[in-house]
């Protein structure tokens, strides 16, 4: 689900002065672990899927196409392999004209994520408004909107996520039981196609858009992963010694780690899971996307088969 710029939650309040007026909140764990956004990825996700198979359907018509006009180019005359090529060229429309309805911007798909997010989001900025002046700031800053540095002492996010999940009943594990933790790195891009489609990136985005369907374990938020790995000047084609380094430093029981290639319209990708202290593979994915389209779909099925093995 796209996460709608946090000027949302840059909340300006007319309040009095006190001794810490500045906070801010990380609206990346916010969008995660509020469960609300759990039935409303779900309602997108099926939504995009009912359309993104018709969407394979009629590029595998092309598809077909251009192999019969490949197949009969010997047999074929002039004017028939014109009529061919008029066909395929037909169908390219159609097909471009539904990507554009339904995927493009302003598209029913963005459409859909619009009438699902709005109500999240004035909970989201309500919930924020309420915690900052129970605690007395006067401005609250979201922390993965450029804010390079901020004490601990100023964060609200715990308080937002519980003021916002108490509708859903009380949030304790049971005794004893502390959450396990997960830090998601984006894919390492294995050639220039997916580096110019910045693939890497977009993997990590798809896999943190459904985490909040995992409420057994937390998840460090994509802020502080970036954060961590700016840090240490570490780029996408990081090695998995420095991964596992940075999931030491947040304390982390397990990472997710991939490796993406692009070609032409086919992606193909290997998603992991590492056990950081034994420093080790749990599971591995490997798998081939005939269309871009439904690469959400791919990662969102494989990080399931995934946290399946350590829960």
């Amino acid at each position: 689900m796209k996460k709608y710029c946090l000027a949302l939650l840059i909340t300006f309040l007319a309040l009095y002065a006190a001794e810490n007026t500045t906070g801010f909140v990380d609206s990346d764990r916010i969008f995660n672990e509020y469960q609300a956004t759990t039935a409303a990825n779900i309602e997108l996700n099926d939504f995009v899927k009912t359309y993104r198979d018709s969407a394979a359907i009629l590029r595998q018509q092309i598809d077909n196409l251009k192999a019969e006009l490949n197949d009969q180019k010997l047999m074929l005359s002039e004017e028939a392999r014109l009529r061919k090529l008029d066909e395929i060229e037909a169908q390219t429309k159609i097909y471009k004209a539904f990507l554009e309805e339904y995927f493009g911007n302003g598209g029913k798909v963005e459409q859909k994520n619009d009438v699902l997010m709005a109500p999240l989001l004035k909970k989201i900025n309500d919930a924020v408004s309420k915690i900052a002046q129970q605690e007395g700031f006067a401005v609250v800053f979201d922390l993965s909107e450029n804010v390079f540095y901020a004490s601990s002492e100023l964060d609200l996010t715990d308080l937002v996520i519980d003021e916002l999940n108490l509708e859903y009943g009380p949030q304790t594990l049971p005794t004893g039981e502390v959450k396990k933790q997960i830090a998601i790195f984006p894919f390492r891009e294995d050639n220039t196609e997916a580096d110019k489609a910045d693939l890497g990136e977009r993997c990590q985005d798809e896999l943190y858009k459904i985490i909040s369907v995992f409420s057994k374990f937390k998840f460090i938020s994509k802020s502080d992963v970036k954060s961590e790995m700016n840090k240490r000047h570490i780029g996408l084609n990081f090695s998995d010694s420095q991964a596992y380094a940075i999931g030491v430093y947040f304390q982390c029981n397990y990472i997710i780690v991939g490796r993406v290639t692009k070609q032409a319209s086919k992606i193909d990708y290997t998603i992991s899971l590492k056990d950081v202290e034994k420093n080790q593979e749990i599971d591995k994915r490997v798998t081939m996307v005939p269309d871009e389209i439904k690469l959400a779909e791919f990662l969102n099925n494989d990080l399931r088969a995934l946290i399946e093995k350590i829960q």
